[in-house]
């Protein structure tokens, strides 16, 4: 549930092996040891596997100055309502106040077609505090970036595939917002450099953004959820019009990243 286009248990088993040694006969039978304990299950597991999901829920497409979409607002809704409702369902104390302040919110877009107000700073804050919350609970691979003047900070070159909790922190010194959005590449070869250098007609169409964005206010802190496959990707921020200058990732905040 994300700015710009709005997770799994894992079972484990242990086997056993006896062996028996033989020297012209049986040998004399061994005490079986006692049988481990199984792993205990994750209390955190159905509330993190609802907000992967919830964050893998686009947002609805088109122009910020048209006239809202109502159906599409409730497309959204309607796909986001039980993802969090479950997920407040079985979620901790300390993230099921921040969870269920979204629940009027989305309540609204799913039975209204109510604007999503990705613009509301509580808003923004309640997703900061759940993100926040998944990203040191669930288990899941992480990353954590500060976003620069213009630049990712601490984004790794390679990750593996699978859930991961995306944080960053934003250290704008020009008091800009920054955004990550991940894009996959249709070419593994392709560079930073030549990626840059693209008309934006040719960004648009052939690569392929996942749902969701990190976003994150001057001297604020936002993440992501994401599931993600091996390929290529590249990690960008599209802001800059806003400010009257050049969109961030062509000033420098873009990095390639390989995921395995």
């Amino acid at each position: 549930m994300n700015r710009t286009r709005l997770l799994g248990t894992v079972a484990a088993t242990a086997a056993l092996g006896l062996g028996l040694a033989a020297c012209g006969g049986a040998a004399p039978a061994t005490p079986a040891a006692p049988a481990s304990a199984a792993p205990a299950a994750d209390p955190n597991a159905a509330t993190c596997d609802n907000l992967l999901k919830l964050d893998a829920v686009p947002t609805p497409d088109g122009d910020p100055s048209a006239p809202p979409d109502p159906e599409g607002n409730k497309t959204w809704g309607n796909a986001v309502l039980p993802l969090l409702t479950g997920a407040v369902a079985t979620a901790p104390a300390e993230v099921r106040t921040p969870l269920s302040a979204l629940q009027p919110v989305v309540q609204a877009s799913a039975t209204q077609g109510a604007p999503i107000p990705f613009d509301d700073p509580a808003v923004t804050e309640n997703i900061a505090k759940y993100e926040s919350w998944a990203y040191q609970n669930c288990g899941y691979q992480q990353v954590s970036v500060m976003g620069a003047d213009y630049r990712f900070e601490g984004m790794p070159a390679t990750l593996r595939s699978g859930p991961t909790a995306i944080q960053m922190m934003n250290h704008s010194a020009a008091n800009q917002v920054h955004v990550m959005l991940i894009a996959k590449s249709p070419d593994p070869n392709l560079t930073v450099e030549q990626v840059v250098a693209m008309p934006m007609d040719q960004l648009m169409t052939q690569f392929q953004p996942l749902p969701g964005a990190v976003f994150a206010p001057p001297g604020q802190q936002g993440g992501l959820l994401v599931d993600l496959a091996p390929g290529t990707y590249f990690f960008l921020c599209p802001v800059g019009e806003e400010y009257g200058t050049a969109p961030h990732f062509l000033q420098g905040m873009i990095n390639k990243v390989t995921v395995t």
